[in-house]
């Protein structure tokens, strides 16, 4: 089993590190907030790439150029964007996964005035450079919360390629809300993806859940986002893959939802993509696996992916706006 380390920086709440802790006077978000969600795939799964966990013959990204041409364009797009927060998956540090550029300090360089946490969920210890593994993770804010949680989910014993066993957590941000006690209450999720019949990522479901109605029951206002590997809606896009890539499948059981809680997805475009191949549209399995999950307190103003064609990671960034009754 590989053990989370925590790099030397400011610690935060289990296994967790604040790269960015703002010192700024006790100030909160709005009723309302735009909050952007986005598995950039550590710059390595953009059009080119295929991985080997989903059927393709590659384990690293093509090469270091393609690494660093995704991550400039991801992040360009995120700062075009203007949100709230944003909620990152498969965000990593200098390593062979993401050809030794260091995906997380190019982040931080252009985020350099907002509260970032970083949590791995996999991660090497007593493993030297080139091979040493971090990567996880990011919330990006605008404000500093008010209180930061890590929440341990079961993770899958079968590793990643054979080699990498993820240790699978909530990260968890309360916001104050202007004028009011309640919180806002912010979940940055990436949830199993391989394990047979999806019966970890069940299990990781109903905790997600049991917690976030705790949080709700306190008159806080919960939004569940990120990379849920589950499909949350049934989809019928265009695609010529055969099913025997498609074992990851699950789709997301109604009876797990809570009651009169939501989803907030754009049912119009897909999120992610198969790697089984590099992309090429109409034939890669495309689906909905990405979004968020909010409480009945919490209205949906806008839902929209934005459909970047796959070019820079193989899943596309969901951006939301809320608003807390």
């Amino acid at each position: 089993m590989l053990i989370i380390i925590l790099v030397n920086r400011h610690k935060g709440p289990s296994g967790a590190v604040i790269i960015n802790d703002l010192v700024q006077p006790k100030i909160g978000f709005e009723n309302n907030i735009k909050i952007l969600s986005w598995n950039i795939g550590y710059g390595g799964h953009g059009k080119e790439s295929e991985f080997i966990m989903d059927g393709g013959k590659k384990l690293l990204p093509p090469s270091r150029s393609i690494v660093r041409k995704n991550i400039n364009a991801i992040i360009d797009y995120l700062t075009g964007q203007k949100c709230d927060i944003y909620l990152l998956q498969e965000v990593s540090k200098k390593s062979l996964l993401s050809r030794n550029i260091d995906i997380l300090a190019k982040i931080r360089e252009k985020f350099s005035k907002y509260f970032l946490l970083f949590r791995p969920d996999i991660a090497s210890i007593l493993v030297p450079y080139p091979l040493k593994i971090l990567h996880g993770t990011l919330t990006i804010a605008k404000i500093k919360p008010n209180k930061t949680a890590i929440k341990t989910l079961p993770f899958d014993p079968v590793p990643l390629a054979g080699i990498f066993n993820r240790h699978y957590a909530l990260q968890i941000n309360y916001f104050d809300i202007l004028g009011k006690e309640e919180k806002w209450v912010i979940v940055n999720l990436h949830l199993a993806a391989f394990d047979k019949e999806g019966l970890v990522r069940k299990r990781q479901l109903k905790m997600v859940f049991d917690f976030a109605q705790k949080e709700y029951a306190k008159g806080n206002y919960v939004i569940l986002g990120g990379d849920w590997n589950i499909e949350l809606v049934k989809t019928n896009f265009a695609h010529q893959t055969d099913i025997k890539y498609l074992s990851w499948r699950v789709p997301l059981a109604k009876n797990l939802l809570p009651k009169k809680w939501k989803l907030a997805v754009d049912e119009t475009k897909p999120t992610v993509r198969t790697l089984n191949k590099p992309y090429v549209r109409g034939e890669n399995y495309t689906s909905i696996i990405d979004g968020f999950i909010i409480s009945p307190n919490v209205e949906v103003c806008n839902i929209i992916t934005d459909d970047l064609n796959f070019e820079f990671s193989d899943h596309q960034p969901i951006l939301g706006e809320f608003v807390a009754k």
